[in-house]
């Protein structure tokens, strides 16, 4: 397959338009990302490989064009009915776009090209149980080796490892319905510290309870509350422990028309500012099937960011619609409008960003 996106941004650089000085960019970009999937089935066993190409040209400000790949190779195995495992490895090169992650705000001035960085992640998960069993147990691991490719004077000092252990146990207490009980443990290593500050190294440690159920052939979903606890290594950074939560329902009143409510509070680590960030997301997202050929997508959310170790709390609010027109078999286009802003209790971080987009997707 193959996708095109033509657009219009009105601040590319995620700029605060009310300071003294205008830093706000606009620009027409153009996105041309070729993909390639490749497939196996035995029974119910998959394997797969597929490789993305994403170029992209910011024709108001060449410097910012980018190219990022991705590649991830996949199996779902079942040994028996309950018996599965799932593999997953990727490699990912991609970008920060110059105002966001490590360089947002105004920091994203001071370079002159987006931060390039890889993700190479290994994710393996375990199932023993059958989908109909009392009980059903999972265990999963996972690992992301986060590596910056330039600015080395800036983001050496953000490289990390993460190693995600958990498992999750369910108990059916009806036939489509069951609790769940989840612990995870992260250990998050950074590759260097800063000479004149002190190691960002900590472990999580984070314990759920819930549930998640397909009662009816309109809802399902999956909802879980528990305390996550995050550790320094080092004595000067506070240690800190939080309500957190993950909870995700799909309805579907009509089977054109389907409903995704979702909800977080979860850790982030930081992009240069602070400890880490708590962050708590809230968003609805609703798709509507016209006919066959035409659907739309409306979506909205609110975020916050509270910066540990600093005083800085973000509010993040976003807006999307878009339609899509199916042509014919293998060929769709699209139109989105997407709106985002942020209110920062750092003024300099505040800014307002509309895109109008127009896009193709043709399959082969």
């Amino acid at each position: 397959s193959i996708s095109f996106e033509q657009y219009h941004d009105d601040n590319i650089w995620l700029q605060d338009d009310a300071l003294p000085i205008d830093l706000v960019q606009s620009s027409w970009i153009t996105t041309i990302a070729p993909s390639l999937l490749w497939t196996a089935q035995t029974g119910a066993n998959l394997y797969g490989l597929r490789g993305t190409l994403k170029s992209g040209r910011v024709w108001s400000s060449r410097t910012d064009d980018f190219n990022d790949k991705l590649f991830d190779a996949f199996a779902h195995h079942e040994f028996n009915h309950r018996n599965k495992l799932d593999l997953n490895f990727a490699y990912n090169y991609l970008h920060e776009a110059r105002g966001t992650g490590l360089s947002e705000g105004v920091f994203g001035l001071f370079i002159d090209r987006p931060n390039k960085y890889a993700d190479t992640i290994i994710e393996g998960k375990y199932t023993f149980g059958g989908d109909t069993s009392k009980g059903q147990i999972e265990g999963y691991y996972k690992y992301l080796d986060k590596e910056y490719k330039n600015h080395e004077e800036l983001t050496q000092y953000y490289d990390r490892i993460d190693d995600t252990l958990g498992g999750a146990f369910y108990y059916r207490v009806m036939p489509k319905t069951s609790l769940l009980f989840e612990a995870r443990y992260r250990d998050i290593t950074y590759d260097k510290t800063r000479p004149d500050d002190s190691t960002l190294d900590s472990d999580e440690m984070t314990y759920q309870v819930g549930a998640k159920w397909d009662a009816t052939a309109k809802t399902s979903g999956r909802a879980q509350i528990g305390r996550t606890y995050k550790d320094f290594d080092a004595s000067d950074r506070k240690d800190t422990a939080f309500t957190s939560w993950e909870v995700g329902v799909l309805w579907s009143p009509r089977t054109y028309s389907h409903i995704d409510l979702y909800t977080n509070s979860v850790p982030i680590e930081t992009n240069g500012r602070g400890d880490f960030i708590e962050s708590r997301d809230y968003g609805i997202a609703w798709k509507h099937e016209w006919n066959d050929r035409v659907w739309t997508d409306v979506g909205a959310s609110y975020l916050t960011r509270d910066y540990q170790g600093i005083d800085r709390e973000d509010d993040i609010s976003k807006f999307n619609v878009g339609v899509d027109y199916i042509f014919r078999r293998g060929i769709r286009f699209g139109a989105e409008y997407i709106y985002a802003s942020r209110d920062s209790t750092q003024r300099y971080f505040d800014y307002d960003n509309n895109i109008f987009m127009l896009k193709a997707d043709l399959g082969f």
